[in-house]
C-alpha cells in the first residue's frame, strides 16, 4: 500500500495522470449508487462475483503460493492509489471520504474472501453447502452495505 501511495503521488505530481478525471469518474459511480440506478447495482453484483471467482481460481491454481501474495499486493495497491486519489482531490477531507467510501462493505468482503483464501490454502475440509452459503451470505451483506449504508454515508458527505 505504501509503494502504491508513493507511485500515485508521483503520477499525480508529474501531471502524467490527471487525478481530476479519475475522481470525477469515481464520483459519477457514487451518484449512480445514490440514485439507486439498477445498472449500478448489477455492476456491483457482477464485479464482486467476478472478484470472488478470481480469488477462488487463484487459490485453487497450482501456483497459489505465488498468486495469493500477488493478490494481496494488488489489493494493497488499489487501496493506496484510492487513498492518494481522494487526498489529492479533497485534501485532508479526502481521508474521511476514503474511510467512508470503504466502510462497512469492505469488512464483509474481506471476511468472505479471507475465509475463501484460508480454506483453499490450508486444505481445510468444510461442508460445501455451508461453506459456500457463508461466503455468499457475506458477499450479499457486503453488497447490501455498499448499496444502502455506504450510499447513505456518502450522501451525508456530499
Amino acid at each position: 500500500m505504501l509503494l502504491a501511495t508513493i507511485a500515485g503521488n508521483r503520477l499525480f505530481a508529474s501531471g502524467l495522470v490527471d487525478y481530476r478525471i479519475l475522481y470525477q469518474y469515481l464520483q459519477q459511480g457514487w451518484q449512480n449508487m445514490l440514485a439507486k440506478d439498477w445498472k449500478c447495482l448489477l455492476r456491483i453484483l457482477l464485479v464482486r462475483s467476478l472478484q470472488t471467482a478470481a480469488i477462488e481460481f487463484l487459490c485453487r491454481n497450482r501456483l497459489h503460493k505465488f498468486s495469493v501474495p500477488l493478490l494481496l499486493i494488488w489489493a494493497g495497491c488499489s487501496a493506496g492509489f484510492s487513498l492518494v486519489l481522494m487526498t489529492w482531490y479533497r485534501g485532508g477531507f479526502g481521508l474521511v471520504v476514503f474511510l467512508v467510501s470503504h466502510f462497512p462493505h469492505q469488512i464483509f468482503y474481506g471476511i468472505a474472501w479471507g475465509i475463501l483464501i484460508f480454506k483453499c490454502l490450508s486444505g481445510y475440509e468444510a461442508r460445501r453447502r455451508r461453506f459456500w452459503g457463508a461466503v455468499i451470505a457475506l458477499l450479499l451483506f457486503g453488497i447490501l452495505m455498499e448499496v444502502h449504508v455506504n450510499a447513505w454515508l456518502l450522501s451525508m458527505l456530499f
